[in-house]
């Protein structure tokens, strides 16, 4: 029996949701773009209109390394001009302008702002000029070295709308474990993804389930192909989604989403609330909450049993011409695949998880050993014979093989909040010495 995760959901949809300070940037570098089009062109002011993620309410926030970004449409182009002149003259326009001459970059369907990272994060706005077609109002848009081809965004845009409040909260999240789990190089355009995600997504309330039989339908449909499927726009049938999709994406895609099946599976068969959203969090990453230490009774424990580097026959000399820090890797993912960053911040990790530490030496004028130490602390522990370890050791893999001193693996066993630190040592003489490094572990029961 799955449990109710509907508050965990709540949280994540909010978290990766558009806010501010985003959308007060967003807003206004678009209202700024539309008012230098419409004078431009000499065009009504609805003849410029915003298009994608952002206008159909299924943006999200870019993970790390991602940018923010919006699509601009203007109306804009005469019959006889054209593809890639109209881009051109666009381009012009834009250089001719103080605010945007150093923000141009040239692009084969559009033209690129790209403006400057800061605080917010990175941010663009594509502008596309399109044309219509008289007899018919039918738009097209330009593609360099490929003329004119149809498009309908404000179409688009209403079809969105009329899917649903379910269909946005699915997107969104699909959206987000695409971005976790794909490569920019290799990930699925929004638009395949939205309307893949109508054909085959449930009209069940509840967000776990409804995700879950998501991924299990989308798998069971494409896990046979050799090749991507045909996707037609739902609103311009001549129009193929994934003409571009090439063998290779298209085969990490259904990678992903057998991996998908497997753990929103999990997260549904009968585990408790914590080893259900810890699985969610496997998909959907960081932004999908977990509970705290304290709600789960972990906490730091005595850990005088510790050894001493006088024990060890060593002499504290803390040089500041030496200085180390431990950074950490989680492996994630079915078969532990996939690493991300374990940040030292109460992050909760459940039992049998691997973690490969990394001795950051910030600097170190003289050669130097590196020495690890690692203290358990707490009942669970403490109940097994030599749980509480504390002995400073050379750095080793899983199997307690000897490795680069610099590195060390660790596998997580033992309920409660334990601790490592790297030392560096020269001639007997502790000469840095990290910050404990905390770890909490989650173990049911």
């Amino acid at each position: 029996m799955s449990v109710d995760l509907s508050q965990y959901f709540k949280v994540f949809l909010d978290n990766i949701a558009l806010g501010e300070p985003q959308i007060g940037r967003m807003d206004s570098a678009a209202d700024i773009v539309s008012e230098f089009l419409t004078a431009a062109y000499s065009i009504p002011q609805a003849n410029v209109f915003l298009q994608g993620s952002y206008a159909n309410h299924t943006a999200v926030e870019p993970v790390e390394g991602g940018e923010y970004d919006i699509d601009i449409a203007a109306v804009c182009v005469g019959p006889n001009v054209s593809s890639d002149n109209a881009l051109n003259q666009l381009e012009s326009l834009f250089k001719a302008d103080g605010r945007f001459k150093d923000r141009v970059k040239t692009k084969k369907p559009c033209v690129r702002l790209q403006y400057a990272n800061d605080e917010v994060g990175s941010f663009h706005v594509d502008v596309v000029p399109v044309r219509m077609i008289s007899e018919s109002a039918q738009l097209e848009a330009p593609r360099r070295g490929e003329g004119w081809k149809p498009t309908a965004p404000y179409e688009y845009t209403n079809w969105c709308e009329q899917q649903g409040p379910l269909f946005v909260r699915t997107v969104m999240a699909m959206k987000r474990w695409r971005d976790e789990q794909q490569t920019v190089r290799t990930a699925v355009k929004s638009i395949v993804l939205q309307v893949l995600t109508s054909q085959h997504m449930p009209r069940i309330e509840d967000d776990a389930l409804r995700l879950s039989e998501t991924f299990k339908s989308m798998y069971q449909s494409l896990k046979g192909l050799n090749a991507p499927p045909t996707v037609l726009n739902p609103v311009l049938s001549s129009e193929n989604l994934t003409k571009n999709w090439t063998t290779e994406s298209f085969k990490s895609f259904v990678k992903e989403l057998d991996e998908a099946v497997v753990w929103s599976q999990v997260a549904n068969e009968g585990m408790n609330e914590v080893e259900a959203a810890d699985a969610w969090r496997e998909l959907l990453g960081d932004d999908f909450p977990i509970k705290k230490p304290n709600e789960l009774g972990i906490q730091l424990f005595d850990f005088s049993h510790a050894e001493t580097p006088g024990q060890k026959g060593w002499s504290e000399n803390l040089d500041p011409n030496y200085r180390v820090e431990v950074t950490a890797t989680l492996l994630r993912g079915r078969g532990g695949q996939r690493a991300k960053p374990l940040l030292d911040d109460g992050t909760v990790i459940l039992t049998d998880r691997k973690i490969h530490f990394r001795a950051n030496i910030k600097a170190a004028p003289r050669h130097v050993e590196i020495w690890w130490q690692v203290a358990n602390t707490g009942p669970h522990a403490q109940s097994d014979t030599g749980g509480l370890r504390g002995e400073i050791f050379k750095g080793k893999d899983l199997d307690s093989k000897k490795i680069d001193e610099g590195e060390n693996w660790e596998g997580t066993k033992y309920h409660g909040t334990h601790l490592i630190r790297v030392m560096l040592v020269r001639d007997s003489n502790v000469v840095a010495c990290s910050d404990w490094f905390q770890v909490n572990i989650y173990a049911k029961g």
